[in-house]
């Protein structure tokens, strides 16, 4: 095998791995974002809610921070919904932690949440019917991406050299016209 076939291989797997490495990593911080947006309907029981922020906590990845405000007779107030998410024993992303007003959720609560409520299609389709997001399209996707898994940038960083090695021996063996 000739080493610019080789390498044009290369690339090729490396763009692929890039491109591959992406779409999970957006279908994670998705279903992510939605869990948390679904799940707080649950945690506040009366009144409508407005969700007017989203995004990844600066400091954890799998952390998902909704800001949003309170709306009932009495008024309106701020609120704020943290949701952790990791990956469970069977694989399965699953909601590790929340907390509503600084107040951690129990673990009793976790599972009640996750089982009978965000596992319950009725359940979440009632809760959305008081929720109102006024989070612009490219919030939701900057929540969604986060930040960029150091994987995802020495993949990215092999495709480039890849097509630059192929770009140099395609230029320096091109022959030559005056």
């Amino acid at each position: 095998m000739r080493p610019s076939r080789l390498l044009k291989i290369v690339a090729a797997a490396a763009i692929g791995a890039v491109v591959a490495t992406e779409a999970w990593w957006l279908a994670n911080g998705y279903r992510d974002a939605r869990a948390c947006l679904n799940a707080l309907p649950a945690l506040e029981e009366r009144g409508d809610l407005v969700v007017d922020g989203l995004k990844r906590s600066s400091g954890l990845f799998d952390v998902v921070e909704i800001g949003y405000w309170k709306v009932d007779a009495g008024g309106g107030r701020p609120g704020r919904l943290r949701c952790a998410f990791g990956d469970g024993l069977d694989g399965g992303r699953r909601l590790l932690g929340a907390e509503i007003g600084g107040q951690p959720i129990g673990d009793a609560g976790l599972y009640f949440l996750e089982r009978f409520w965000l596992g319950d299609e009725a359940a979440v389709e009632s809760g959305a019917k008081r929720l109102r997001t006024e989070v612009p399209p490219l919030v939701f996707f900057a929540a969604m991406v986060g930040r960029p898994h150091p994987s995802l940038i020495g993949a990215l960083l092999c495709a480039l050299l890849g097509v630059a090695m192929l770009a140099a021996r395609r230029f320096s063996t091109s022959p030559r016209r005056s």
